[in-house]
């Protein structure tokens, strides 16, 4: 365990060396059987049955009418499918699967006793050693996750929810349950890689490929930067009318002033376009992320 580090030092070692930080809001399970990655290709936007021992891929869980019911990282194993989603989702999205299990050589199993732990950083495979772990996006940095017993004994800079929410506002990451959440369709998040559009047949997969194909969506993940403090959740308005909330807010180092994420109206989501706040004030929208790839604090 390393000793309390400022919010500084935090920063600092996501954007230069490593840091650790400690997925306390997230769980997971397993999938055990012949047909595990065959079976959980149905119910997500990635592509599960290609996905070799060592490897992972970043996905949503749809409902019939293609919005977003969890994000899930998913790990594969040598005999094993590991599925890591917020916390509070677990029983729900085991549940759901459950529905669809009839004669699958398919088996759920909790995770017990165990957390998701992220090394973060350019140093962050470096520094793991010879810590098993596996490969995870997105986070901002490059990551790499390990399942413990203990977190307490992974040595490393320990990074904190607000260092972790600076990392990923500018790099353009948005947050099930704070970002975006069962409303949303996966096209509203920004995220790219959680679809694939070349898999075939998922739960949701019509609406969410005629969204891709032929309409788009009404709302966008857009970056906020603002001419002064402002609180999460305050109401964005373009022309008097709401076009959205500010969703995550924070302090950005690189940009020296406030930043933000929102999913916004498509009238108001055009980079460039100036926004007011309610209460005062005005932001820049801008498109993502807001820092490029590499870049280190001056």
């Amino acid at each position: 365990m390393s000793a309390t580090s400022t919010l500084e030092e935090q920063y600092r070692a996501l954007r230069e060396g490593c840091g650790i930080a400690v997925l306390s809001w997230r769980a997971g399970f397993d999938l055990l059987g012949a047909d595990r990655n065959r079976f959980l290709h149905n119910y997500v936007t990635g592509d599960v049955k290609g996905l070799a021992p060592g490897s992972s891929v970043y996905t949503f869980f749809t409902s019939p009418q293609g919005r977003i019911l969890a994000d899930a990282v998913l790990q594969a194993g040598e005999d094993r499918l590991r599925v890591e989603v917020d916390r509070d989702q677990v029983e729900p999205i085991v549940a759901h699967l459950r529905k669809y299990l009839l004669a699958d050589r398919v088996e759920i199993r909790p995770i017990e006793g165990l957390t998701p732990v992220v090394a973060l950083g350019p140093q962050a495979e470096a520094a793991l050693g010879d810590l098993v772990a596996r490969p995870r996006s997105p986070m901002g940095a490059p990551a790499w996750t390990i399942w413990t017993p203990d977190p307490e004994t992974i040595v490393g800079t320990r990074i904190g929810s607000e260092a972790l929410d600076i990392l990923r506002v500018e790099a353009g990451i948005p947050r099930f349950g704070q970002d975006f959440g069962p409303d949303n369709f996966p096209q509203e998040t920004g995220i790219e890689e959680a679809v694939s559009y070349t898999k075939g047949c998922y739960l949701g997969q019509e609406v969410v490929a005629r969204i891709h194909y032929r309409g788009g969506v009404q709302n966008l993940l857009r970056g906020l930067v603002f001419d002064g403090d402002v609180e999460a959740g305050a109401r964005i308005l373009h022309d008097g009318r709401e076009a959205g909330r500010a969703t995550t807010v924070v302090r950005s180092p690189v940009l020296g002033t406030t930043a933000g994420l929102g999913i916004l109206h498509k009238r108001a989501a055009e980079p460039g376009t100036r926004v007011e706040v309610e209460g005062g004030g005005t932001a820049e929208v801008r498109e993502l992320p807001l820092i490029p790839s590499g870049t280190t604090r001056p």
